[in-house]
């Protein structure tokens, strides 16, 4: 899924992404002599100006070569880099939003293996494994993971304290706090995709880890199973079940009409008790809390008995890569490598915008001291844990990710059942398995 999906993203989303935003430089845009020329696209002048000291202007004075950067709008920056990639006009510097839309730039030699400069940086070591392995295609490194995050619960401590509720770890605490929430005159679980289709996918990347589970989710694909199992169609039903009852978004009808904005203006009034979403919504939970203490994540519940609590589905935001047109990919390869190869770097950018940090091997007393702590409790929980899953954005194929989004509509409206909503998933995931262009997930219970 390319960041052209995610253009009309509410503000709540938008935040996530304005670092993966900043990723493209343009051989033939404005700049002065031989210098690389970096489009980016924030979503507040604040990031923007932590950007350009720590980045660009730190890279233009370590080294001869130099960096331009050209502000773009946020929700125009992903099309204009597919149309310059499609016109032979490429940047410097591809942005992709996940190393499955990378994959399709480097199949069609739009961008040049990294092979070289991964060994020059030594970026097998700098990434954590799974992160460096997805960045391959055939073998060869075709991108560079420029920030991570996963799917969390989100609740209202104040909200919990009042009602005497802790965040659920199973479906049946998850039930009864979405239960007596309703009977409290609040909607159980924040959802929809008004604005932005591709929150449907949020939604279903949670269900999936938490009823499915990783090695299941690992076995399809590989091509060991299949999205028609019991274990997808009870999931995919545990949803419909939530809708009928008016737990998500209230019903099918506001599912429509409810944005990530609303989801989160809820959270803090105290009128969605619960929310699935990713941890790009950090940022803005802080900015939306009256108190910002009050917000609060938890790891996703498990959703069935075969599923143990605390899954972090993983999920690549950002993957830069080089492209073939570029006339200095020296220095192209050098920049990316200085946004997102050093630690300190990149926590500094965290401390300064609450972005979220590559995916480099962090532990919790490198973090700064301006850093939130849910952050630094977030991104030290990760690399420890081996209760891992699969973001839909990041490990499934182009084709299949897509059916997953625009797909699900009908599964809201009743006009498609559990069985036919997969069953199509899994046809289109077949057509793509058999050519070759899928993504080799990581082994289930390791991030290595």
């Amino acid at each position: 899924m390319r960041i052209t999906k995610r253009a009309l993203a509410p503000i709540g989303f938008a935040a996530a992404v304005s670092v993966a935003l900043a990723g493209c430089v343009s051989s033939g845009g404005s700049g002065s002599g031989d210098a690389v020329t970096y489009w980016g696209a924030f979503y507040a002048p604040s990031t923007e100006e932590a950007f350009q000291e720590i980045f660009v202007d730190g890279f233009n004075a370590d080294g001869d070569a130099q960096v331009d950067m050209e502000v773009k709008e946020l929700t125009t920056i992903g099309q204009l880099t597919d149309t310059a990639v499609s016109a032979g006009q490429a940047p410097d510097i591809v942005y992709s939003d996940g190393p499955s839309s990378a994959s399709d730039f480097a199949r069609a030699d739009r961008t040049i293996s990294l092979d070289e400069y991964a060994q020059e940086y030594g970026w097998q070591d700098t990434f954590l494994p799974w992160a460096y392995e997805l960045s391959t295609v055939d073998g060869k490194v075709s991108s560079v993971p420029a920030s991570y995050g996963s799917m969390v619960l989100y609740y209202n401590s104040a909200v919990f304290e009042e009602h005497g509720w802790t965040p659920p770890t199973t479906l049946a605490e998850f039930e009864q706090v979405a239960e007596e929430a309703d009977e409290a005159g609040m909607v159980p679980l924040g959802g929809g995709n008004a604005g932005y289709q591709g929150m449907s996918e949020w939604l279903v990347t949670a269900v999936f880890n938490a009823a499915v589970g990783p090695e299941k989710i690992h076995d399809v694909l590989t091509g060991e199973a299949s999205f028609t199992d019991p274990e997808f169609v009870s999931a995919i039903e545990l949803i419909q079940d939530w809708i009928d009852k008016g737990w998500l978004a209230g019903g099918a009808e506001s599912y429509f009409t409810t944005d990530d904005t609303a989801n989160v203006t809820g959270l803090a009034n105290g009128t969605t008790a619960m929310y699935l979403s990713g941890t790009w919504s950090f940022n803005s939970l802080s900015e939306v809390f009256e108190d910002p203490s009050q917000w609060a994540w938890a790891p996703l519940p498990s959703l069935s008995d075969s599923v143990e609590p605390g899954v972090f589905p993983l999920a690549i935001g950002t993957a830069l890569s080089v492209s073939a047109d570029s006339a200095d990919p020296d220095a192209a390869a050098g920049f990316i490598d200085y946004v997102a190869g050093d630690v300190d770097r990149a926590l500094e950018y965290t401390a300064r915008t609450g972005e979220n940090p590559p995916p480099l091997a962090v532990s919790a007393d490198q973090f700064p001291d301006e850093v939130d702590d849910r952050t630094v409790d977030l991104y030290s929980q990760i690399p420890e844990s081996t209760n891992v899953g699969y973001a839909t954005w990041t490990f499934f194929p182009p084709k299949t990710d897509s059916y997953l989004i625009t797909e699900f509509d009908k599964v809201v409206t009743g006009d498609s059942t559990a069985e036919q909503y997969l069953a199509g998933m899994q046809d289109v995931f077949d057509e793509e398995f058999d050519a070759g262009t899928t993504l080799t997930p990581f082994t289930p219970q390791s991030q290595g």
